[in-house]
C-alpha cells in the first residue's frame, strides 16, 4: 500500500478537514464553508503525504494536508465568483446557492445576486482564516512552522497573481511567457510545488531534496493545468461537474486558445471566445477550430512531453523509491484524468 492510497491516513485527513470547517455557530456562512470543504479529490493531501515519506510525524502530516485542502476549497469558492461559475463538483456553487435561497425568501433579483456573491467571498475568507490558523498552531519546532508558513505564503500570493492575470488577459492572445506565468502561478505552485515542499519539510529532507521536489511539483502542476484547460472545453460535464462553456465564455487565456488563435480560422470564432452569452452552438464552432488548427493535438503533445520531463526528474531526485512510485502514480492520474 503506497502513501498515495493509504486509506487510514486519508480518512484522518478527511476527518480533520471536516473538523476545521465545522460550523461553530448557526450563521449560514458557517454552513456554506462546511459544505464547500468536502468532496474534493484530496490531490494536495496526497502530495504532502507522498513527499513526507513513512518516517514523518503522522499528526503533523495530517494537519498540514488538511489545511492545504482547506486553502484549496477557499480558492475554489473565490474562483467561482471571479469566473461567474454556477456549478462546482456537480452542485450549485456557494454564490448560486446563496442567491437562489435569497430569491426564494423574496429578495429582488439584483439584491439576491449581490448577496450570493458576498456570501461566497466571505465563505472563502472563513476557510482561508481557519486553514492559516491551523498551520500557525502546528505542534512542530519553531523553525519548521516558520518554513511551512513561508511556503504557504509564497504559494498563495502567486495564486492571487495568477488569478489576476488570468482575468486581465481574458479574451486576449498572450504570448507563451505570459501563459506559463499563469499556469505556474494560478495552479502549479499552490497545488503541486507547495504540497511537495511542505511534505519534504515535514519529512526532514535536506535542501537538495526540497528543491528537487519543488521543481517536480511545478512541472507536474503545469501538466495538470494543461489537462484542466482541455477538460474545460472538451470535457464531459457529467464527469467534471463543471460547465464546458465557462472557459469559452470567460475567454480564458490558455495554451489551447493561444495556439488556436495563430490559425487564420480563429478569426471566424474569435467573437465567441470571451462572449458571456456564447451558447453550445458557438462553443462547438470554437472547438472545431481548436481541433482543426492542431491546437488540441499540440497541447496533448505538451502534456505528454511535460509528463516525460517529470519522470526524468523523478528518476534523478534524491528521494527513496516509494516516493518516486507515489508521485508517478499521481502523475499518471494528472495526465489521464477525466475530471
Amino acid at each position: 500500500m503506497t502513501a498515495v492510497d493509504a486509506p487510514t491516513l486519508l480518512a484522518e485527513v478527511e476527518q480533520r478537514i471536516a473538523q476545521l470547517a465545522a460550523p461553530t455557530g448557526p450563521h449560514p456562512v458557517q454552513a456554506a464553508a462546511a459544505r464547500a470543504a468536502i468532496g474534493g479529490k484530496l490531490l494536495r493531501p496526497r502530495l504532502v503525504m507522498a513527499a513526507a515519506g513513512r518516517s514523518a510525524d503522522r499528526e503533523a502530516v495530517v494537519a498540514v494536508a488538511a489545511a492545504i485542502e482547506l486553502l484549496h476549497a477557499a480558492l475554489l469558492v473565490h474562483d467561482d465568483v471571479i469566473d461567474g461559475d454556477e456549478e462546482r463538483r456537480g452542485e450549485p456553487s456557494v454564490a448560486r446557492e446563496a442567491r437562489d435561497l435569497a430569491a426564494e425568501a423574496g429578495l429582488a433579483p439584483a439584491r439576491a445576486k449581490r448577496l450570493g456573491l458576498a456570501a461566497a467571498i466571505v465563505t472563502g475568507d472563513a476557510l482561508l482564516v481557519r486553514a492559516i490558523a491551523s498551520l500557525g498552531s502546528l505542534d512542530v519546532s519553531t523553525a519548521v512552522r516558520a518554513r511551512v508558513l513561508g511556503i504557504v505564503t509564497r504559494a498563495m500570493v502567486r495564486a492571487a497573481e495568477g488569478e489576476h492575470d488570468d482575468v486581465l488577459l481574458a479574451g486576449a492572445t498572450p504570448d507563451r511567457a505570459a501563459i506559463d506565468r499563469i499556469l505556474e502561478g494560478k495552479t502549479a505552485d499552490y497545488s503541486f510545488r507547495a504540497p511537495l515542499e511542505l511534505g519534504a519539510v515535514l519529512g526532514g529532507r535536506d535542501e537538495a531534496a526540497i528543491a528537487a521536489l519543488g521543481d517536480i511539483g511545478l512541472r507536474m502542476g503545469v501538466v495538470y493545468q494543461l489537462r484542466d484547460d482541455v477538460l474545460g472545453v472538451f470535457g464531459d460535464e457529467a464527469t467534471t461537474g463543471k460547465s464546458v462553456l465557462s472557459d469559452i465564455r470567460a475567454g480564458a487565456p490558455t495554451m489551447l486558445s493561444a495556439l488556436a488563435s495563430r490559425d487564420t480560422a480563429w478569426a471566424s470564432v474569435a467573437g465567441h471566445y470571451g462572449d458571456p452569452d456564447a451558447d453550445e452552438g458557438a462553443a462547438a464552432r470554437v472547438r472545431h477550430v481548436m481541433r482543426g488548427s492542431g491546437a488540441l493535438d499540440e497541447v496533448e503533445r505538451r502534456i505528454a512531453g511535460g509528463a516525460d520531463e517529470v519522470r526524468t526528474l523523478l528518476a534523478a531526485a534524491p528521494v527513496e523509491q516509494p516516493v518516486r512510485d507515489d508521485l508517478l502514480q499521481i502523475l499518471s492520474r494528472c495526465v489521464e484524468r477525466g475530471r
